[in-house]
């Protein structure tokens, strides 16, 4: 690791791939005695002055990842350590500026999160940070770079997914940077990671998502209408109309109307595939499995709800749609 940057890189690869064999070990992992020193290692390798030759800071982020991501338990206490010092990292780049940074602790922040989150035993810990890091995270947005905006959206999604309906506190002051985000056609990867983002804070905050669906809804529909978004985009806005009715239920209702018509669309558009290429019946299939995901958030969202005969009118659509999958697998 102290070797020069070509071996030293050779050396993050080796651990990543070390973490990533134990990773199913159960409870107890041999590298639970080291996890301490490796994540040292590695946090000091990112600090080397030659970092940044042969990609080696980045490696050593992302074996600092691994290393977390394929962590047990056991060392829970070490990874809630780790938190204040990656904040300190990353505040540290925005005040010196180093975007190529940012986007690696973002990164970090998010697979930290996701293991602190899913587990009880760190999960109210780690809240104490949540405050502190959703600062950091917005700050990152008013760098212009859009590498690091797929970053840090990525990591709000992870951070909605920990705090639940609690993550409603920061939609004020992120709701802007979202939107901005749904409306990036040109780095359209930033559009398709902010469309899964919306998807993360319905299920976070369920029908708390209300006074923001308006203007979520508007864009999404402006996206689904664009000939300038980039076609992959558009599955995922589908699967994203069905995570905003199962959120606000039967007060999806004002949307239908809009939604609906969009969707049969599509539907229509995705039964003509004869004769394409294996690269159109792949995109076909997602767009397929995002217009089922639409229906089915819409259908349950509206399963208990004295307005469910407000679907009946769609409900041929949907048989149609549904019986022409069924029977292209028959020829």
């Amino acid at each position: 690791m102290t070797d020069v940057p070509n071996v030293a890189g050779k050396a993050c690869g080796a651990l990543y791939f070390l973490a990533q064999g134990y990773e199913d070990v159960g409870p107890s992992s041999p590298l639970t005695p080291y996890f301490q020193e490796i994540v040292q290692a590695l946090l000091t390798v990112t600090h080397r002055e030659d970092a940044g030759e042969c990609r080696l800071r980045t490696a050593a982020y992302e074996t600092l990842n691994e290393v977390v991501r394929c962590s047990t338990d056991e060392t829970a206490t070490l990874v809630l350590q780790l938190v204040p010092v990656i904040m300190l990292e990353l505040h540290n780049t925005l005040e010196g500026q180093k975007l190529s940074s940012d986007g690696l602790l973002c990164g970090c922040l998010q697979v930290i999160i996701q293991k602190l989150g899913a587990s009880e035993q760190t999960k109210y810990g780690f809240m104490q940070f949540a405050d502190q890091i959703m600062g950091l995270f917005l700050r990152v947005f008013a760098c212009k770079s859009a590498t690091v905006h797929e970053e840090a959206m990525l990591a709000i999604g992870s951070l909605a997914y920990a705090c639940g309906p609690e993550f409603a506190k920061y939609m004020p002051e992120f709701y802007k940077y979202l939107e901005m985000g749904l409306q990036n056609f040109e780095e359209y990867q930033v559009c398709s990671v902010t469309v899964g983002v919306v998807g993360d804070i319905c299920r976070a905050l369920e029908n708390k998502v209300l006074p923001y669906c308006d203007g979520i809804m508007t864009q999404l529909l402006k996206d689904l209408s664009s000939n300038q978004l980039h076609r992959s985009v558009k599955p995922p806005i589908f699967s994203c109309l069905g995570d905003i009715a199962l959120a606000t239920g039967q007060d999806f209702e004002k949307y239908l109307m809009y939604a609906m018509p969009m969707l049969q669309s599509a539907a229509e558009l995705s039964a003509h595939t004869a004769g394409a290429d294996d690269e159109m019946i792949d995109y076909t299939n997602s767009l397929r499995n995002g217009i089922l995901e639409a229906y089915s958030g819409i259908l349950q969202g509206f399963k208990n709800s004295t307005k469910i005969q407000l679907l009946i009118p769609y409900a041929p659509h949907i048989l149609q749609f549904l019986d022409s999958i069924y029977m292209e697998k028959d020829m």
